[in-house]
């Protein structure tokens, strides 16, 4: 396979993510084709020895071919693309031209990679005109469109098509016809972060009509901000309306069947913000939060907001943006998500698609030397999360199922039940059963409750992994439990995943159990510790 200067670029973008091998399969079953295995290539030698006992020095040519077609598997169904899918980018300016660059690259990227970018630009320069209204339209018309030919311009130096839209998108209808007054000007209103010349009952309409003729071109769509009103006047809208209207007409399927596009459904998987101050600035780590729950942290980050006054500064429309992403993601499939990344950071978009997680877990300890800093942010609508003191308020069957599937055996129901009677301390469940997990409070001599805190189990639900459900759940036990002790089996998988979270294990010995603690108090109590760990019985047949 032939690959050109600037897909090279793209190819180290999607290796250096280093995906997991579950990561990849699942990228590859949402984007492309079925890999075809290649004809068997007949040696012209007879007898051919095992190739890795051989030095390289001694490869036929058609050896190294044989490598070469194992090398490029992964490259090769990458590029076969089957399906399109849907991603609904906010661009917010203003950028240098190295970041516009930047910018420009990574949109070509996702859409080499399948994902079909439907782009509505934004710029925060433009706020001061928009505050004027129509007297100062036309200007600002002329410097969306120079932005739009920009970046037009830099995605087909970087090997992409795209074209400006700024008329038959957005149009507004009214309750009825605004009056002009004395000054034959409009009446304004308010709406989120912006100022619209339109009546006070005005509504955002969407025509997708546009969208068939850029998919069949492969032009990446670059919207403007601009609507049509009911006296056939031009107006600007405000960016995140834009973005949240167009999710809506995307999300509803009598569209997507009128158009008649390859893509199996219209809605976006992915909602993206590119902007100057990247992710929602967190209070406990530098740079931004790294994954966002919306469901259980919207109004803790609107509070945060107002403890940190100097986030309006530095990151001036986090909230909006943030409230923008809610409004969408609402109305979506829970497998979108949204991510809300600075210009110079735009390759990690890539990452991100293949692995559809951020780039490092939000749930490591944040005093670890080895856990970075992130100016991203990934976000999902997620799921409530629940606390339950007593098996009294829990769902058994569904928490049963929940437990079954996660461990894949056979939960002993009514004893472990009888046990968590004497000893729960808590269950913390997220969403409809997705994840949970149980927290027991043991005494070292077993015959009471005690003073122990003990994670007895972390559960979530197979079709739920890779949402973001464990480090929901392990980012709330750390909220809720300052010293936490576990045990799992020497042979899990998951160990490393513990030993990530830890601040210290022990192998139990003559025992197959390793013991695991987070918290200062637990290197004083590690001999209550063992003992605890000895005499809690297994849960399962």
């Amino acid at each position: 396979r032939t690959v050109v200067e600037n897909d090279r670029d793209l190819i180290f973008e999607v290796l250096s993510t280093i995906p997991s091998r579950k990561e990849a399969q699942s990228f590859l079953n949402r984007f492309t084709k079925p890999y075809i295995k290649p004809p068997i290539l007949k040696p012209k030698v007879t007898k051919i020895p095992s190739i890795d006992k051989r030095p390289p020095s001694e490869l036929t040519d058609i050896d190294t071919k044989k490598l070469e077609l194992k090398k490029n598997q992964f490259i090769d169904s990458l590029f076969s693309s089957n399906f399109d899918h849907v991603a609904l980018i906010k661009i917010q300016g203003p950028f240098t031209p190295l970041n516009l660059k930047s910018v420009a690259k990574s949109l070509v990227h996702l859409q080499k990679l399948g994902l079909m970018s439907i782009v509505v630009l934004d710029n925060d320069d433009w706020k001061e005109m928009l505050k004027e209204g129509p007297a100062r339209f036309n200007e600002l018309k002329q410097w969306m469109l120079e932005d739009a030919a920009n970046l037009s311009e830099a995605i087909e130096i970087s090997g992409g098509k795209a074209t400006s839209i700024y008329d038959g998108v957005f149009t507004l209808t009214n309750s009825h016809v605004p009056e002009k007054n004395t000054n034959n000007h409009y009446r304004y209103f308010k709406l989120p972060g912006r100022t619209l010349a339109t009546d006070v009952d005005a509504k955002i309409n969407v025509s997708l009509r546009w969208l068939k003729w850029c998919y069949n071109l492969g032009q990446i769509p670059l919207i403007l901000p601009i609507a049509l009103d009911g006296l056939l006047i031009q107006r600007t809208i405000p960016a995140n309306s834009g973005v949240i209207e167009l999710s809506r007409a995307l999300s509803n399927s009598s569209n997507a069947d009128s158009l008649n596009l390859k893509t199996p459904e219209l809605e976006p998987m992915k909602i993206i913000v590119i902007n100057s101050e990247g992710g929602i600035p967190s209070e406990e780590r530098k740079g931004a939060h790294v994954f966002i729950n919306i469901q259980q942290e919207y109004d803790y980050l609107k509070q945060s907001y107002k403890v940190n006054p100097k986030w309006n500064y530095t990151h001036p429309t986090g909230l909006e943006n943030l409230e923008m992403i809610k409004s969408c993601l609402k109305d979506l499939p829970p497998t979108s998500s949204a991510i809300m990344v600075p210009a110079y950071s735009s390759t990690a978009l890539v990452s991100n698609l293949i692995t559809d997680k951020p780039r490092f877990s939000s749930s490591l300890p944040l005093t670890a030397s080895t856990t970075p800093s992130t100016p991203i942010t990934v976000l999902r609508y997620g799921a409530p999360v629940l606390f339950h003191h007593s098996l009294s308020t829990v769902n058994i069957s569904s928490f049963q199922s929940l437990i079954e599937a996660s461990f894949g055996r056979k939960l002993n129901i009514d004893d472990y039940l009888s046990r968590l009677e004497n000893c729960l301390d808590m269950i913390i469940v997220v969403g409809d059963y997705q994840g949970a997990v149980v927290v027991t409070m043991e005494d070292v001599e077993g015959n009471k409750k005690g003073d122990l805190p003990y994670l007895d189990k972390i559960a979530v639900a197979p079709n739920s992994q890779g949402m973001g459900i464990a480090d929901i759940l392990w980012k709330q036990l750390q909220t809720n439990y300052p010293n936490l002790l576990w045990r799992s089996r020497d042979n899990n998988i998951v160990n490393t995943w513990y030993f990530e979270r830890s601040d210290g294990n022990f192998h139990i010995p003559d025992t197959h159990w390793v013991m695991f603690w987070y918290g200062s108090d637990a290197i004083n109590k590690l001999h209550e510790y063992a003992k605890v760990f000895k005499r809690i019985p297994a849960s399962f047949y």
